[in-house]
């Protein structure tokens, strides 16, 4: 299996820094043409599936890959970005921030935040689950930026340090596509 996994385009809320999580928050300019240019990496890739969280900026930059390959959507809620609860559209406060929301090890539950730890087994299980059911497929994702992070660490394995310093470093970008090989799980190669 080859999967492309690709976080959305630009938001508003991004550039004001702001917590979106479940919040439908469509792309901004700059996002959609970041959507219209990392499709353009798809052109001589065969896709056999594309899965997408079915919120709005990731279905539209989703959309634009789809155009591209001529491969129709499928909206997965397991994709959907982590909940940060009454945190939407707010930004950083010291008593309830990104730094304490990404500690794996205390896995804070406030705030009707997502604990990280419930975030990445909702993450581990879709993934166990795709790459049994399409191992011999090319599949494009299509999620967010705080989904990226147990990606990443579903193929390679936790960062030695399980705070934001590890976990930011994984995080895609806007638009970033990362590709990961699967080849057999079961005898613990990927």
């Amino acid at each position: 299996m080859n999967l492309y996994v690709v976080r959305h385009g630009q938001t508003d809320y991004n550039v004001k820094k702001l917590f979106q999580g479940h919040m439908d928050i469509p792309l901004n300019n700059v996002g959609i043409e970041q959507a219209k240019q990392i499709a353009k990496q798809f052109e001589d890739i065969k896709v056999d599936y594309i899965f997408s969280s079915p919120l709005k900026r990731a279905m539209q930059t989703a959309e634009y890959i789809s155009r591209v390959v001529g491969v129709k959507i499928i909206p997965e809620d397991r994709l959907i970005e982590r909940s940060f609860g009454n945190m939407e559209g707010k930004a950083n406060r010291n008593d309830c921030n990104i730094e304490m929301m990404l500690d794996y090890d205390k896995n804070y539950d406030m705030e009707n935040v997502e604990p990280i730890q419930k975030l990445f087994k909702r993450i581990f299980d879709y993934l166990k689950e795709l790459t049994y059911k399409f191992k011999d497929e090319n599949i494009v994702i299509v999620t967010h930026g705080g989904v990226s992070q147990p990606i990443e660490c579903f193929f390679h394995g936790m960062p030695k340090e399980r705070n934001i310093t590890g976990f930011e470093r994984m995080t895609l970008k806007n638009c970033e596509v990362r590709e990961y090989k699967y080849v057999n799980l079961d005898k613990g190669e990927r």
